[in-house]
């Protein structure tokens, strides 16, 4: 097995687990998936506008605003015509997003915690550094030329038993 696709799937295996081990306990906590607590982790100042959320947690707009309805109707954020400019909205977190946000955040530490309990000290620096790298170096690649690769030869990645 080539390192891409071993790569490739210990991370897919890697967040399969940690969304079973993770979510349910959050939810419990709080009521929030792993994601809206990421969500209402990024507010800066207890205010944000939608593309700096979405920026700060590196999430599509259209699911930022999915998670921003559903933390508006929990009543968690509040969203409010922006006073510079009145096209925009600001999005403000309540008080009981704010408590929310840290009994989830206090849950997600403790099943974290456990979760990882076995794994070495310093693991996770190393791994985190790891990552870093292996994101700046396919960012850094040009998208256009393995489109171009792929599309000049049909069979490229028929050979390596990877589906497209």
């Amino acid at each position: 097995m080539d390192d891409a696709l071993r790569v490739t799937r210990a991370a897919r295996r890697l967040a399969g687990v940690l969304r079973d081990r993770v979510e349910g306990p959050v939810q419990a906590a709080c009521g929030l998936t792993p994601k809206e607590l990421m969500l209402l982790r990024a507010f800066e100042g207890g205010s944000a506008h939608p593309h700096q959320l979405a920026d700060r947690t590196d999430t599509p707009a259209p699911l930022v605003t999915r998670a921003l309805d559903r933390l508006s109707e929990l009543g968690y954020v509040e969203r409010r015509p922006d006073t510079v400019d009145r096209r925009r909205v600001v999005v403000v977190v309540s008080e009981a997003g704010a408590s929310a946000s840290a009994q989830g955040w206090q849950a997600l530490s403790e099943v974290v915690e456990h979760a990882f309990r076995n794994v070495p000290e310093g693991a996770f620096d190393r791994l985190a550094a790891e990552m870093e790298a292996l994101f700046e170096a396919v960012e850094a690649s040009p998208v256009d030329a393995v489109s171009r690769d792929a599309a000049a030869s049909p069979d490229a990645g028929a050979s390596d038993g990877v589906a497209s």
